[in-house]
């Protein structure tokens, strides 16, 4: 079987290159601090977590991931904390957790599934719901005395449930103390810099930063090879150079390359570079159909910029329409894409398209 995964998070076993970040996470959660994750889309994000998890399981702690991906409403949240709690205690924990959750208030929520309304109720009688909730960990350190680590995956989505639900979690979260560390991760790098860094909200310098950088080449070249071995191929070093420079680091296209240049080996063959050229034209058929939505989403201006930055020109170069005026369309354009995670600002001033794959499409003058 092809033992490259590219579809979906990697078990801890296969999280390469992310042990200063993994000590960064654990070392803060061990001083009773919190800690907020951000990464672009695709970049390993949630494979991270769930390695600090199992690591953190190890280490003697209660763990609990819990994604507010798409949540629309408090009860939405109130749910998805719920069922983590329901999903991922074990043993005694578990039959304490079912007796607790008991004594919720009958009609809150429920069993089943969240009533559709989407209305945005600002009583009290909404928020207690989710806040009776969030107090399980100072619970569990009361009867159990265990320590928890929560992760609040796609933090930023609780801004959808009500623009102040960030102040509702933390006035339940902040009286936790040593009860439980919180780690906040996001993928939309703008709505988590207004959750964080802006002093009017709720979590303003209430958690440690913690960036994903792309991957190291030595660590992603061993690793590929190695899975290469361990299936009975292997790489030459030209098609593994050629690979490496392709992706730039980017977790999911890494993978998604291996995954195309492996099945192109025979069994105890070797890929070489003809075969690496077959295995990328694969790829951005692939990463091509992934990316079209994306693509239409965008504004003219924002196709504009990332095209220019694709063919290494300058993002306020004389041709680009806006120049005349300070370049104040293309400013909104770089911050729009910078919040949304398909660019990042680099060493020295400009841009980099995240997505290797989507500024290798742009050059090669794609037609989404």
């Amino acid at each position: 079987m092809n033992p490259f995964r590219y579809s979906g998070p990697v078990g801890p076993e296969d999280v390469i290159d992310r042990e200063q970040e993994l000590r960064s996470l654990l070392s803060t959660a061990d001083s009773a601090n919190n800690s907020r994750l951000l990464a672009p889309r695709e970049f390993g994000k949630t494979s991270l977590l769930r390695k600090l998890l199992h690591l953190a399981d190890k280490q003697g702690w209660v763990t609990v991931y819990v994604d507010f991906f798409g949540i629309l409403t408090l009860a939405d949240a109130a749910q998805r904390v719920e069922n983590a709690y329901r999903e991922q205690f074990q043993g005694d924990l578990a039959t304490w957790f079912e007796s607790v959750r008991r004594r919720f208030t009958r009609g809150q929520l429920g069993g089943g599934p969240v009533p559709g309304s989407v209305e945005v109720d600002l009583s009290p009688q909404a928020e207690q719901p989710l806040i009776d909730r969030l107090a399980t960990p100072k619970q569990v350190l009361e009867r159990r005395g265990l320590r928890s680590l929560i992760v609040f995956d796609e933090f930023q989505d609780v801004l959808s449930a009500r623009e102040d639900a960030d102040e509702v979690i933390r006035a339940e979260i902040q009286h936790h103390g040593e009860a439980a560390s919180y780690v906040f991760a996001g993928s939309e790098i703008g709505m988590m810099r207004e959750l964080f860094a802006d002093r009017r909200r709720a979590f303003f310098r209430q958690a440690q930063r913690v960036d994903l950088k792309p991957l190291d080449d030595a660590d992603l070249g061993e690793y590929i090879s190695e899975l290469f071995r361990a299936s009975g191929r292997l790489v030459e070093p030209a098609a593994l150079s050629a690979l490496l420079d392709r992706v730039e680091g980017h977790p999911r296209t890494a993978m998604l390359l291996a995954h195309e240049l492996w099945e192109r080996v025979p069994a105890d063959g070797a890929a070489d570079i003809q075969l690496f050229d077959a295995a990328e034209r694969a790829a951005l058929e692939k990463a091509a159909a992934d990316l079209r939505g994306l693509w239409r989403g965008l504004s003219k201006s924002q196709r504009g910029l990332l095209t220019t930055l694709a063919r290494g020109e300058k993002p306020y170069s004389r041709n680009r329409s806006d120049a005349g005026n300070g370049g104040s369309t293309t400013q909104k354009a770089i911050a729009a894409l910078v919040d949304a995670g398909e660019l990042v600002e680099v060493a020295g001033g400009g841009y980099r398209i995240v997505d290797p794959f989507f500024a290798e499409l742009l050059r090669r003058d794609w037609s989404p």
